[in-house]
């Protein structure tokens, strides 16, 4: 059986979040422990915003990677990732998150969760926008020198005539996984050169948004539906719609007290 023929009961979050960078990378890590403690966690999708705009750094990255003081004088939040790689301007984009235990259709290969993941994402766009994205087949060499995650395409992601489209990142622990990543449906590219230290048309060669993809507006609710439609055609999910388990939202606003809302989580690479 095909995974399109193959009926899966998974839980998306909804509705739509808004909220500050501190409370999102919060959730998903809280999500992420309780895929750890339960054998009987649900695949959860969640779509989400940033708001207000936010900075988010990887794992690692150097606080000094990026222009965080000129982010902030533009009114966005700045925040670190439980997640690795490079900086992602979190401004006119929707965000998902997915959350699952390893086990079919998942493995503990991160590739092959990423090449999961990215069909799904691609499936989606291609039937409700036309969009035709292609994975990255090769694992590039990263620039060290740049904090810009959309500079260069990373294994399995996804990119539309040569020029990234999404940028993603994921992150196991204990049997389970979290993959986060960012689609932008407008770019300000002379906002993420002046966040990255970098000449707006390199970036402006290097990514793609949606709507010069689709050639047209796009809006925030409709690129959530198009996301949940691939999923369900390229992985076969049958989504119920869920609210923030007590629990999950309990430890994420430990996580905000305790990391994420702290100046020194954000400046400090781990």
């Amino acid at each position: 059986m095909s995974p399109s023929e193959t009926v899966r009961a998974w839980n998306v979050i909804e509705p739509l979040e808004r909220e500050p960078g501190s409370w999102q990378m919060a959730l998903d890590e809280a999500l992420l422990e309780d895929a750890c403690a339960r054998p009987d966690f649900v695949p959860t999708l969640r779509l989400y915003v940033f708001t207000p705009g936010c900075l988010s750094l990887g794992r690692t990255q150097s606080y000094e990677s990026v222009n965080a003081t000129a982010a902030k004088e533009q009114g966005l939040d700045v925040v670190r990732r439980v997640t690795g790689g490079s900086g992602v301007l979190h401004h006119g984009e929707l965000t998902y998150s997915f959350v699952a235990r390893v086990g079919d259709p998942f493995t503990d290969s991160i590739e092959q969760n990423y090449t999961l993941l990215s069909e799904a994402i691609a499936a989606g766009l291609a039937s409700h926008f036309g969009v035709r994205a292609d994975l990255e087949p090769s694992r590039p060499e990263r620039n060290p020198a740049t904090g810009a995650c959309f500079l260069t395409p990373a294994l399995k992601e996804l990119k539309v005539h040569g020029r990234k489209l999404v940028g993603s990142a994921q992150r196991r622990q204990r049997g389970a996984f979290m993959q986060h990543g960012a689609l932008p449906l407008v770019t300000d590219y002379a906002l993420h050169g002046r966040l990255f230290h970098l000449e707006p048309d390199r970036l402006r060669t290097a990514m793609m948004d949606l709507e010069e993809a689709a050639g047209r507006e796009v809006s925030h609710e409709e690129v959530a539906e198009a996301l949940k439609q691939g999923f369900t055609e390229s992985l076969g999910a049958r989504w119920t719609s869920v609210s923030i388990a007590p629990h999950v939202r309990a430890r994420a606003e430990a996580l905000v007290t305790e990391r994420y809302g702290r100046e020194e989580w954000t400046r400090d690479a781990l």
